[in-house]
């Protein structure tokens, strides 16, 4: 079984960037686990547990959900949370993502386990963390990423990634690429 998700892909440089940020000593408690720079990613739809038998079927989901994308602009907006994640919001030309998304959905369902039924909520995980953060914790990691506020991403392309947990964190490979040419 492979554990797969279809993602945008950061540009490299900006991963770098972020990553640095993350590895300054003492930023985060000890129940803060930063996300390392290759693992920098937006998330599409997760498929989880996958027989390696559905990687040519779900390669044509993926180039199927984005026939009709074109190249488009996000930006990086405030720090957001949930309760155990710290991430980057997006804002820009959410809706080509979402709609992206919606179609992955529909062309993998009969993959899914139980079909994804969350609205797309476009962001970045900066950090996991194992307890819920506290106001002074979510006041020092706004700061911490408050020089990327503003900065423009140009999105090209869909990816398939297969996720390998590991004691040190997921290691993300790609598996397939899938521009954006509409």
């Amino acid at each position: 079984m492979l554990r797969l998700f279809y993602a945008i892909d950061l540009p490299d440089v900006l991963k770098s960037r972020l990553e640095k940020v993350n590895a300054q000593p003492g930023i985060f408690g000890s129940h803060v686990k930063p996300v390392k720079g290759a693992s920098f990613h937006l998330t599409m739809l997760f498929l989880g547990d996958q027989p390696e038998g559905n990687l040519k079927a779900l390669g044509e989901a993926g180039k199927n959900s984005v026939l009709t994308a074109r190249p488009c602009d996000l930006v990086i907006g405030k720090a957001g949370f949930f309760p155990r994640v710290s991430f980057l919001t997006l804002t820009g030309d959410i809706e080509t993502l979402a709609f992206i998304s919606m179609n992955l959905a529909v062309e993998c369902e009969k993959y899914l386990e139980k079909p994804e039924t969350r609205p797309f909520k476009a962001h970045v995980t900066i950090a996991r963390h194992k307890k819920p953060v506290s106001r002074s914790e979510k006041e020092t990691i706004t700061e911490m990423f408050r020089e990327f506020e503003g900065e423009r991403i140009r999105i090209e392309g869909l990816v398939l990634f297969k996720s390998e947990l590991t004691r040190s964190g997921a290691i993300y490979t790609i598996l397939e690429k899938f521009p954006f040419s509409g």
